[in-house]
């Protein structure tokens, strides 16, 4: 598998919301949350970015 076709998969996992590459943001308010780097979407499952489990129970690396 070359680049390109690496880079097309990893796209298309976020577009299926079956793996994102999650980072933490900062709100105005000064809370934490976590936003995909590839596709923007924001992490709904809770947590804020603190490390608590989110509301999904997947398999470890899945989220």
């Amino acid at each position: 598998m070359d680049r390109s076709e690496k880079i097309m998969l990893k796209v298309l996992l976020c577009k299926l919301n079956i793996q994102h590459d999650w980072h933490i943001e900062h709100a105005e308010d000064g809370g934490l949350y976590k936003r995909c780097r590839r596709c923007g979407k924001d992490d709904d499952r809770g947590g804020g970015g603190t490390g608590a489990p989110g509301t999904w129970a997947g398999p470890a690396g899945m989220g």
